[in-house]
């Protein structure tokens, strides 16, 4: 059963409720400009959650009008034939060189959204150690409880330290205890409340009591931010034990629909044709996925190319920097990782919440310093926050 709503929302689901009857395209057309104004209102003040605004897309509006499936691999040709592979593969090429794999020893394709590409990250250390518990830290995102209960594996959930860092040392202790079952570990490149980077180094290491150790990493927000910081030569594909990277490319790249990339080593897949009305050979979790994703993603980066994601992610962080000044300046007692750009502190008024949508968690709050975020908007979020302290 659907929970309750509001007298307010059950008024605004009304007024989008579809009949039997066709509506006028004018009040049609009404109802979009009056959606798409009120969503470009809140953009100035979309602080604490973790998708990037900056971004313009409408010289391909033309793709809407164009039906683009990729079914099955995205090196996979299929009977349809209209799709847009090539871009997806460009992408995922791309990701993999950022993340320190090779392309050609890099299996990859372009997910619905950042869980499934956990999901599909799990299912290979499954696959690949068929005894191993999952174990992740209670920073962890909510996805990799849904996929341990998917999968049916045993989840280990993993005490994390006061800055949301997976604790090493609680990691071995239960380790210890599953010595020759293997480990599967996900790392996690920024934590959902605290933005934290877990130790890789350390997290393997701890694991190792138990036997061979597979870590996926969840680099949904840091995928594009990390590897443009001091972690950037040693992250992602460089230690043999990372097998597979789920990264959410809305959230750091910006698109206007939620995707994600779903990467591993190649030799963890093996591809076979799965459905001979199809005639594509399919590793992927989705089947059919939005080619509409591939062709953004493809747009987006060829017009950043490597140099534009590394400006933009120096200038989140420095953005995430300045906000931690500007909030202990206004008392709030910030705390940030310093290859992070989320930037934790003391949970200010409801009012200042929902004005700003930040992201809370018992008496803590967040903001997110992406691209579309600006230095003005930081200043106005402190201002509120020490007037409304003052009244």
């Amino acid at each position: 059963m659907n929970p309750p709503l509001s007298a307010t929302a059950e008024t605004v689901f009304d007024e989008y409720a579809i009949g039997a009857r066709p509506r006028p395209a004018a009040e049609i057309g009404e109802l979009t400009e009056s959606f798409i104004a009120g969503m470009l209102a809140e953009k100035p003040r979309f602080l604490g959650f973790p998708a990037n605004m900056d971004f313009r897309f409408s010289e391909l509006a033309g793709v809407l009008d164009i039906f683009v499936n990729n079914p099955g691999d995205p090196r996979s040709a299929d009977k349809a034939g209209i799709s847009s592979k090539p871009m997806e593969c460009a992408v995922v090429d791309a990701v993999a060189r950022l993340a320190n794999g090779a392309p050609d020893e890099t299996y990859g394709y372009i997910a619905a959204a950042g869980s499934e590409a956990n999901l599909f990250g799990l299912d290979r250390g499954c696959t690949a150690l068929p005894a191993a518990r999952i174990y992740c830290s209670s920073a962890a995102h909510y996805s990799i409880r849904k996929a341990a209960r998917l999968m049916r594996r045993e989840l280990v959930v993993v005490d994390a330290d006061p800055t949301g860092r997976m604790d090493p040392a609680a990691l071995a202790a239960t380790c210890r205890r599953d010595a020759g079952r293997g480990a599967i570990v996900v790392a996690t490149l920024s934590t959902t409340m605290t933005g934290a980077v877990d130790d890789v180094d350390a997290i393997i290491a701890a694991a190792s009591p138990a036997g061979e150790v597979y870590v996926h990493l969840d680099a949904a927000l840091g995928g594009l931010i990390v590897p443009f910081t001091e972690y950037g030569p040693t992250w992602g594909f460089a230690r043999p034990e990372v097998g597979s990277i789920a990264i959410s490319m809305h959230k750091a790249l910006g698109t206007p629909v939620v995707c994600a990339l779903a990467l591993c080593r190649a030799g963890l897949v093996h591809t076979a044709v799965e459905g001979d009305y199809v005639g594509a050979t399919d590793a992927t979790l989705g089947c059919s996925r939005s080619g509409l994703a591939a062709v953004l993603l493809w747009y987006a980066l060829a017009g950043k190319g490597l140099s534009g994601l590394e400006a933009d992610a120096h200038t989140a962080l420095a953005t995430a920097a300045y906000a931690e000044r500007a909030l202990a300046a206004a008392g709030t007692h910030p705390l940030r990782h310093p290859a992070s750009v989320t930037v934790v502190f003391d949970r200010p008024a409801d009012a200042v919440c929902r004005r700003y949508h930040l992201a809370t968690e018992g008496d803590r709050a967040h903001v997110i310093t992406l691209p579309h975020v600006r230095e003005a908007m930081i200043d106005e979020l402190c201002l509120a926050i020490t007037e409304q302290r003052g009244m």
